[in-house]
């Protein structure tokens, strides 16, 4: 066992080191035509901190991928602003800012209580279930763009729900149970362009000026409206593939004491419910003020300061820094790429490659769903490097095809929530750390997931008449 093991290591340990020599050897050969010296020293920059990503050596933190990109472009003669663009972009604050409110969800309870204040009002079934996960999505979406911050609350709850129900482990009732609350605290919130990090994080990936200015709220709720339909009704057709043979047996009393043993609001509850109370009121009077998202959420969280709910403390230790800094860099990719000149170099093989398929609205939509999922199964930034790419292209189908980049965007979220494979999704390990046995049985999650790309196929099909109809392709 010991062997097998250190023969694991050795083997990962060699392909990083190919890896880097590949990196180091690409802006001394410069095999590639068009690239100036400066692009392939950041695509072998690129090249490098991506294999640290992926196979996670030492420590396996993303701030070593961030130093290597550092180091390659001040070589390359980068400015540091430009490096580190994506550490000023708004979609990164508003990542910091989201991933504390969450953590006072959890800090507090808060998160638990609603949840629980929800099911006690229901005499639960498995649809109402279903139901009560779908809407706690939704309202915590409202809430925190953070799906991290959604999952850790729900799915815990889940269990417990599931004990409650004397449901068996590895039963389809469980799964389903477990599954449904993790979809919920993933898919309804794409709906809107701040419900998830997937919006504000994949637009920051267009390129400054028209392709960027085009994506508003408006925009994007208009675009992505039937993918809260969709949401709804993978939950739905979940049922039917899992359909339990197990009834439940939790009563209202069960549901009610489940309530009554958080025991009273405590102050730090009560300040959290008047931060995020003013939090709603900020977001909707948006529409009437001219306030901005990122506003809202500032005041939202030195609000939450102020009353003590979140310490000094909690803001060393509170959240990942590391995911952090890990999205700064990703943010600082698309200028990067412009200025070192890859961009250019990648249009045209980008073109010759979406250009034959984008003459056709349902071929383009499908055949570019089909790409991205090919290479989620590589890319294991869970998409965002693919999409820092693909994004590249966004200019070129919008004035040649009057493809809209939101649409593309849709394409690309559609790809990236694929769960095949733990390293798809980071959300799947740590849902079965914290839930343990009591979680999914991993036959149902693969069922789940074929499910999830055979519904997307056929809601990315539909959706190219809706998008005729309103007037957006």
């Amino acid at each position: 066992m010991n062997q097998s093991i250190k023969s694991k290591i050795s083997l990962k340990q060699v392909l990083l080191l190919v890896i880097v020599a590949l990196g180091i050897m690409i802006p001394l050969s410069k095999p590639f035509d068009g690239l100036e010296q400066m692009g392939h020293i950041m695509l072998g920059s690129m090249i490098i901190a991506l294999a640290t990503w992926i196979l996670r050596p030492g420590k396996g933190t993303f701030i070593v991928g961030a130093i290597i990109l550092f180091l390659g472009g001040s070589i390359a003669g980068i400015s540091m602003p430009d490096l580190a663009s994506g550490f000023s972009n708004s979609a990164l604050w508003l990542l910091i800012v989201a991933m504390f409110l969450g953590f006072a969800l959890m800090k507090t309870g808060l998160g638990k209580r609603l949840v629980f204040a929800l099911f006690k009002q229901l005499k639960l079934s498995y649809t109402k279930i279903l139901i009560g996960w779908f809407i706690a999505g939704i309202i915590f979406s409202l809430i925190t763009p953070s799906i991290t911050v959604r999952f850790l609350i729900l799915t815990p709850i889940a269990v417990v729900v599931a004990d409650a129900c004397c449901l068996e482990k590895h039963s389809k009732g469980r799964s389903l149970i477990v599954i449904s609350a993790w979809a919920a605290a993933i898919f309804p919130g794409i709906a809107w362009l701040n419900g998830s990090l997937f919006g504000p994080v994949f637009t920051s990936y267009l390129p400054e000026g028209p392709m960027r200015n085009m994506v508003t709220p408006q925009l994007w709720m208009h675009i992505m409206a039937p993918w809260i339909l969709f949401s709804l009704f993978f939950m739905v057709v979940l049922y039917f593939v899992l359909k339990p043979d197990q009834k439940l047996t939790v009563t209202q009393d069960q549901l009610s004491k489940m309530y009554n043993d958080l025991g009273k609001l405590s102050k730090d509850e009560k300040g959290c419910m008047v931060a995020f109370a003013l939090l709603f009121i900020g977001l909707v009077l948006q529409i009437f003020l001219p306030i901005t998202t990122i506003q809202v959420l500032f005041a939202t969280f030195i609000l939450l300061l102020l009353l003590g709910v979140i310490s000094i403390k909690d803001i060393s230790q509170g959240i990942n820094w590391d995911i952090v800094v890990f999205f700064g860099i990703i943010l600082s990719f698309s200028r990067i790429c412009e200025i070192s000149g890859i961009t250019t170099w990648l249009s045209a093989p980008l073109a010759s490659l979406l250009g034959p398929i984008a003459g056709s609205q349902i071929v383009f939509v499908l055949a570019l769903f089909g790409l991205c999922v090919f290479l989620r199964f590589f890319d294991v930034t869970q998409g965002w490097v693919s999409a820092a790419i693909l994004a590249m292209a966004t200019p070129m189908l919008y004035d040649n095809f009057g493809i809209n980049p939101l649409i593309c965007i849709m394409v690309f979220i559609c790809a990236s929530n694929i769960f095949f494979f733990r390293y798809q999704q980071p959300w799947i390990g740590q849902v079965e750390s914290v839930c343990g046995e009591g979680g999914w049985d991993s036959r149902h999650l693969l069922k789940a997931s074929v499910t999830y790309v055979l519904l997307v196929g056929v809601f990315l099909f539909i959706c190219t008449y809706y998008w005729r109809i309103i007037g957006i392709w």
